[in-house]
């Protein structure tokens, strides 16, 4: 398989994965804007869903729900909005076309052009949730089409591994800044916050047959950090991205990768985050959050990009 096919691939996963996890975030972030409870600002609410999908630093406008819905999800010029990400997974599927099916060009393509083909803007305005669901819908149909359609081949590995990485990557950087800004804080007023934690991650109605209603910061943690059972959790991401860089990996390539993920996953397996205080559990999300943005940097030069310079894709801001 050629290393640009399998460059293209990779970035198709990490797009989607992107696209589908950006709709998501604002319907949390929409619906905690809505409440009023906890006494935060809408401008606070999304500026932190800026900071989760590292989009802080090129957003040069006052945070609010119109402005931050256009950015995030229909501004051409945002290369990482949610229109500019499907373009792109798009024109990678384009470029790699002999190792998709045609019903997965079909699909990707087909939500490319409705999306472009609506008035996003008005949209969002009136019913933001129908917009976000015909996104997040298009993404898992995707998913879906590829888990059914493609062979079990390189192209496929690599898809997989680029969706895992995204996904690993989102899930910590949620977890740090909700951490951040929630430290200690625990108790009947302290509820609804962790509960929108796991709906961000789509792990709310998973937790509850995991533990019912008892939502304690430590438990929720582990839960999104260890759940080997969760598939949003960083400890399952990682999991399945090593299985796949185990399957795609060669006598003279992809042994710094797997190590990557290996160090990664038993360092994780083996902590104990709600022991840490507030203080030092912060310092502990950072390390890993670096540790996992050093995956696809060893991807890239291993399988993509070896002996010269990466190349930063669309959105990858961080």
């Amino acid at each position: 398989m050629l290393s640009r096919h399998a460059e293209d691939l990779f970035w198709i996963g990490r797009y989607l994965e992107r696209a589908e996890d950006t709709a998501r975030l604002l319907d949390v972030t929409q619906q905690s804007a809505l409440e009023t409870g906890g006494g935060r600002g809408t401008e606070e609410i999304w500026a932190e869903l800026l900071e989760v999908l590292y989009l802080d630093d090129v957003f040069d406008d006052t945070p609010s729900p119109d402005a931050v819905h256009h950015f995030l999800v229909a501004d051409p010029s945002n290369t990482g909005s949610v229109i500019s990400i499907i373009g792109r997974a798009r024109e990678n599927t384009r470029a790699a076309r002999e190792w998709v099916s045609a019903e997965y060009w079909e699909g990707i393509n087909g939500l490319y052009l409705e999306l472009r083909g609506s008035d996003l803007d008005r949209e969002l305005s009136s019913t933001p949730y129908d917009a976000m669901r015909r996104v997040k819908t298009g993404c898992r149909a995707l998913g879906g089409i590829a888990d059914s359609s493609l062979p079990r081949s390189e192209g496929y590995h690599f898809y997989i591994l680029g969706a895992m990485i995204e996904r690993a990557l989102i899930t910590i950087r949620v977890v740090s800044v909700w951490q951040r800004r929630l430290g200690g804080f625990s108790g009947p007023a302290a509820f609804p916050e962790w509960v929108k934690l796991l709906k961000s991650l789509s792990g709310y109605e998973a937790y509850l047959r995991e533990f019912r209603a008892s939502m304690q910061p430590g438990r929720v943690l582990e839960f999104l950090l260890q759940q080997q059972r969760f598939p949003r959790s960083l400890f399952y991401c990682l999991t399945l991205a090593r299985q796949q860089l185990e399957a795609v990996k060669g006598e003279e390539h992809g042994r710094t990768s797997i190590r990557a993920v290996g160090r990664l996953r038993a360092e994780l397996e083996f902590a104990d985050p709600a022991d840490l205080p507030p203080d030092e559990l912060s310092d502990f999300l950072t390390g890993l959050q670096e540790k996992v943005l050093d995956i696809p940097v060893a991807v890239q030069a291993e399988y993509f990009r070896p002996g010269g310079q990466a190349a930063l894709h669309s959105y990858e801001a961080f």
